[in-house]
C-alpha cells in the first residue's frame, strides 16, 4: 500500500493492494488525513485490490467526516473497489472527472 497527498494537500491518493494486511496502516493514514480537513477527497485510481477490511475503513472514515458536517468523496474508483462494494450493497459519493468541484459546487452520487 502506498499513500500520498497531491500537491495541494487536499487529495489523499491510495495505491497498491488494500487488504487486511495493511488495514492498520490504512486506518492511521485515513485518520491523519480526515483530522486535517472538513471535506475529504480520496483518489483510488492506483488501488490494485480491495477487501472488506478496506471497505469497512472507508465506510468508517466516511461516517466520521459526515458526522462532523464534512463531505467524504471518492475519485477514480477501480474495478476491485466497485465490485466488492456492490457485493456488500455499498454506495459512495463520487467526485466528477477531474476531481472535487469548488466549495458550494455540486457532486455526483453513485446510485
Amino acid at each position: 500500500m502506498h499513500t500520498a497527498k497531491d500537491e495541494s494537500g487536499q487529495v489523499l491518493k491510495l495505491a497498491g493492494k488494500l487488504d487486511i494486511r495493511v488495514a492498520q496502516d490504512l486506518k492511521i493514514a485515513l485518520q491523519d488525513f480526515i483530522a486535517e480537513k472538513a471535506d475529504c477527497l480520496l483518489d483510488l485510481s492506483g488501488v490494485e485490490t480491495c477487501d472488506t477490511a478496506t471497505l469497512q475503513l472507508l465506510v468508517s472514515a466516511r461516517k466520521t467526516v459526515e458526522s462532523a458536517g464534512g463531505r467524504f468523496v471518492l475519485s477514480a474508483l477501480p474495478e476491485p473497489v466497485l465490485l466488492n462494494g456492490a457485493l456488500l450493497g455499498l454506495s459512495f459519493e463520487l467526485a466528477p472527472p477531474g476531481g472535487c468541484p469548488a466549495p458550494g459546487g455540486e457532486y455526483e452520487h453513485d446510485a
